[in-house]
């Protein structure tokens, strides 16, 4: 009963020693402490006052961000840190206070024993660190450029031009990288370091100056003139021109003509000017195009590049002889040529003087090349009639068409005996055709009808 009563005493004298460890008032258990700030004996709102300037402290440090040839210096208050003073001392507030009485007692022992040190809280504004980052982007972010080449005409050689390495900042991988080495360190109680380097993906040039050291001579030069055309159908051969200027093609790489340039849409650059549509001038986008890659064609055909895709007008065009004229259409015709060389070739582009020059540039010899038409006959021309109720019963109107042609085209490669002739084109040019208006409207007065019957002999 003795040992009995005894051991009752003694459980008694732990459970109000363990209770008196408890806090009993608005203090903190003694022996707490935030970021090296002893708060143990403080009412919340004294330690709120103690512990602020010292978190506060913590996002006035300044870190440097780099990445390529970039650096920032930024605050980590100004990168969107922020410390959360109320979590914080709620939080060592809790000590002794939270869960159940075994661990609020072992908590307050812990604290009064040893010290208990209370991870300070902070948060990062995500929305504020990426408005740094996409700042930081607009300034290193750039595409990679290839090396090019250029005929220097005074010189008569080809300059090689190196080109530049570019980069894109991974702005996912960057804010990850921050939150982690900025609240993930504070709030265990560690520095934010320094200086963080941020993650930069590099882009090498896919064309490189070693590998246009083989491109040392003009394979072939050819010139056509839009001396007569329109301001609109000047401005889109010109930007038709610049878009191809500088193509690279590497060998046995393919040349598509519409894959370079693209729409001919106004967002392009494009305007107004006529396109022949079913054999007719007719206004359209993009007019003079056409000129383009007739010209480019020419030039590949004197470069001896092997044609895959060509077709020709539905009747010759003015700046190129019948039978080397090179049609496309974006999302159908189109032109196409193989680098059938063992190196790099270039395409260089020229306008001025309303004289469009293509150059092609490659690894000499340049080839000897001469093209010959042959088989030049004419075809039957083509009708078609339309009614007119706009013109007076009876009344026939003609709209003279042209005939048509046929020719072919040989490439004709080397010199005497040694040359090596190829068939490229057997071009059949329908032609445009005429067209017969018949009146289906009332029958016109004398007058009239002879107004009319003057008309037809038009």
């Amino acid at each position: 009963m003795i040992t009995v009563i005894g051991l009752g005493i003694v459980l008694a004298a732990l459970a109000f020693g363990s209770y008196a460890l408890l806090p009993h008032n608005d203090r903190i258990v003694p022996g707490v402490s935030v970021n090296g700030v002893a708060l143990g004996g403080l009412s919340q709102a004294d330690a709120r006052a103690a512990v602020e300037s010292s978190l506060t402290g913590e996002t006035e440090r300044k870190i440097t961000l780099t990445a390529a040839a970039e650096q920032r210096d930024i605050t980590l208050a100004a990168l969107g840190v922020r410390a959360d003073v109320d979590d914080t001392v709620n939080r060592a507030y809790g000590i002794g206070r939270q869960g159940s009485i075994g661990c609020r007692v072992t908590q307050a022992l812990t604290a009064r024993k040893h010290g208990m040190a209370v991870a300070p809280a902070f948060t990062l504004d995500q929305d504020a660190v990426k408005r740094t980052l996409v700042d930081i982007a607009h300034v290193i972010n750039r595409p990679s450029t290839n090396a090019t080449a250029q005929w220097d005409t005074g010189a008569k050689k080809v300059v090689v031009h190196p080109g530049i390495s570019g980069g894109k900042l991974n702005i996912d991988e960057s804010l990850n990288l921050i939150t982690q080495s900025t609240v993930g360190k504070l709030v265990a109680g560690e520095p934010a370091p320094a200086e963080l380097a941020l993650p930069y993906e590099a882009n090498q040039p896919r064309v490189t100056a070693e590998m246009l050291a083989p491109v040392d001579t003009l394979l072939s030069t050819f010139t056509t003139s839009y001396g007569s055309s329109s301001s609109n159908r000047a401005g889109n051969v010109e930007t038709a021109a610049a878009a191809i200027n500088g193509a690279i093609i590497m060998p046995r790489e393919e040349f598509s003509y519409n894959k370079v340039v693209g729409p001919r849409d106004a967002k392009s650059g494009y305007q107004i000017a006529p396109v022949i549509i079913n054999g007719q001038l007719e206004p359209g986008m993009g007019g003079g195009v056409c000129q383009v890659s007739t010209t480019v064609y020419n030039a590949a055909l004197f470069a001896n590049l092997q044609i895959v895709a060509r077709q020709h007008h539905s009747h010759p065009v003015p700046y190129v002889p019948s039978g080397r004229d090179a049609t496309v259409s974006y999302g159908s015709l189109d032109l196409k040529f193989r680098n059938s060389t063992d190196a790099p070739i270039v395409i260089e582009t020229h306008t001025g003087g309303r004289r469009l020059t293509v150059n092609i540039l490659g690894k000499g010899p340049a080839p000897v090349v001469s093209l010959e038409r042959s088989g030049i006959s004419s075809l039957p021309g083509r009708s078609t009639t339309v009614k007119d109720p706009k013109l007076p019963a009876g009344t026939r109107v003609v709209k003279r068409g042209t005939g048509g042609l046929a020719v072919t085209l040989t490439r004709v490669v080397g010199e005497g005996a040694a040359a090596v002739r190829e068939v490229i084109s057997h071009d059949r040019y329908i032609g445009t055709p005429s067209v017969i208006r018949i009146g289906t409207g009332a029958p016109a007065n004398a007058s009239g009808s002879a107004t009319a019957s003057s008309m037809a002999g038009e």
